[in-house]
């Protein structure tokens, strides 16, 4: 597997030997924040760090030691029919004043396996809405160069205690996830509507896929399964996949109403999984009304920017990147370097945006900064100061007829976009123009206990494509993704 991409996708899979078919657990709820002290435990995916071909992950966060862990059910490649669970990760986090946890891994992913890290590994980061879900940018170990280098890859997780329980057909909201494999290839789906209905152990998938256009997917109906197995309740598509880990979707539907999968299809397959799209999704409970925009837009997020063709930065992967949203106004001097680029390629310049910000826009970016020591580094613990202000991402109009779904967003990324800053800007190739593009995407959003969920999708099949900054100044084509889970009050 390319190196990239072991690094940043999740081959999941089944082993039908692990698997017991348990009782069934609640529909989705409300979900009581949890007291100091409780661990609590997910379901991995959509897209996770490894470098072993791995079945099935979970983690669990234990807010009394303050200890995290990732464990796996993990092929071994000498002998592909043995599966055994193993701990993958471990580590320790600390809470930060940004309302991020820092964490120091212990014990890491690396291409020889998994071992211990002396001193322990900094630099990940996660975001935990307790008792519901994560957004973790765990990190990788490359031992094929010399000196070593620090990969990070993007993990969204969801509570699975318990299998879902919908007697009624219940509707959820998603984007797919960039496959960093597939990159290239043309979309079936950026995002859609799934109505999830569930008879005993089995769970069906009636699902809309759509691409940004907006344009209509195939719809499709699947059927796949939830087990109870070693590593908590998971849903897998289709039924007789269990053990077939290039077509196998695992998917994890929190009673939260976070919805979770790890798709990768491999192998020449030509599969699109339960969701229309052949990659990954992450996605909420639709709402039973119209979100409030207004709402929204003010509220304060933190969570991932995952662009899995970005450049390296010297020693830095900028794949994936602790970010936040909503510190900031449009008009604040923090955001003045993206207004003045977006304002000089509107109409003129090098005319990539087509389109200004309207109101309905969340300014923020990433925590991309220098350390004392002069190292570029991710750091959202605040010690740094805040967040970028390189990113704008206007909601456009709701969908009058699926709440929470805006399949007309548009991102902006202005000049001071990773590998450039506010001192260094970006100005296009071979000229001393300042740079700035827009592209369209599309934004689902929703409530988990009570937090705003925002999770977007651009694809580099839109017209124009979704394309970002290289280190010359040139541009990358590719599918952008931001996960965002609302700051607590």
């Amino acid at each position: 597997m390319h190196e990239k991409a072991a690094l940043a996708v999740l081959s999941l899979g089944l082993c039908l030997a692990l698997l017991t078919f348990g009782g069934c657990g609640q529909t989705v709820a409300p979900v009581t924040t949890p007291a100091t002290g409780k661990v609590d435990t997910y379901f991995g995916g959509p897209f996770m760090v490894t470098i072993n071909p791995v079945n099935l992950s979970s983690s669990s966060f234990d807010h009394s030691a303050n200890q995290v862990g990732v464990s796996a059910v993990v092929t071994n490649p000498s002998n592909p029919s043995a599966v055994v669970p193993t701990q993958i990760l471990s580590g320790t986090f600390t809470p930060a004043e940004t309302g991020f946890l820092a964490v120091s891994e212990n014990f890491a992913t690396t291409n020889s396996g998994y071992g211990p890290q002396n001193p322990p590994l900094t630099g990940a980061w996660a975001v935990e809405i307790p008792g519901a879900g994560v957004l973790a940018n765990f990190l990788s170990v490359s031992t094929l160069t010399t000196p070593a280098t620090v990969s990070a890859g993007p993990s969204a997780m969801a509570d699975n205690t318990a299998c879902p329980i919908f007697p009624q057909q219940t509707s959820f909201l998603y984007v797919n996830v960039p496959n960093p494999d597939i990159i290239s290839s043309v979309d079936t789906s950026n995002y859609g509507l799934v109505g999830i209905v569930t008879q005993g152990s089995a769970v069906t998938f009636s699902s809309t896929p759509s691409v940004i256009g907006p344009l209509s997917g195939t719809p499709s109906t699947e059927t796949g399964g939830c087990s109870v197995s070693t590593l908590g309740a998971v849903t897998a598509y289709p039924l007789n996949s269990y053990g077939q880990v290039s077509n196998l979707e695992t998917i994890s539907i929190g009673k939260s109403g976070l919805l979770v999968s790890s798709f990768h299809s491999s192998g020449g397959t030509s599969a699109v999984g339960a969701f229309g799209g052949g990659n990954g999704v992450i996605g909420v409970q639709q709402p039973s009304a119209p979100v409030d925009e207004s709402v929204v837009v003010n509220a304060k997020y933190n969570g991932l920017i995952y662009a899995p063709a970005n450049t390296v930065v010297g020693p830095y992967d900028i794949t994936v990147l602790a970010s936040a949203f909503g510190n900031h106004a449009g008009n604040s001097p923090a955001c003045s370097a993206l207004q003045a680029s977006l304002l000089a390629n509107h109409g003129q310049g090098a005319g990539t945006v087509p389109a200004l910000p309207f109101d309905d826009t969340i300014y923020g970016g990433e925590f991309l900064t220098m350390d004392s020591s002069g190292n570029l580094v991710n750091d959202p613990s605040g010690q740094l100061g805040s967040e970028n202000c390189d990113v704008a991402i206007t909601l456009g109009i709701q969908d009058p007829s699926n709440p929470g779904m805006f399949p007309n967003a548009t991102i902006f990324i202005g000049s001071n976009y990773p590998p450039f800053s506010t001192s260094n800007p970006w100005n296009c190739f071979g000229t001393s123009s300042v740079c700035a593009v827009s592209f369209p995407a599309a934004a689902v959003v929703g409530q988990i206990q009570g937090q705003y969920v925002i999770f977007v999708a651009a694809s580099a099949n839109s017209n124009p494509p979704a394309q970002l900054p290289n280190d010359v100044g040139g541009l990358v084509q590719q599918p952008v993704g931001i996960y965002l889970f609302q700051k607590p009050q």
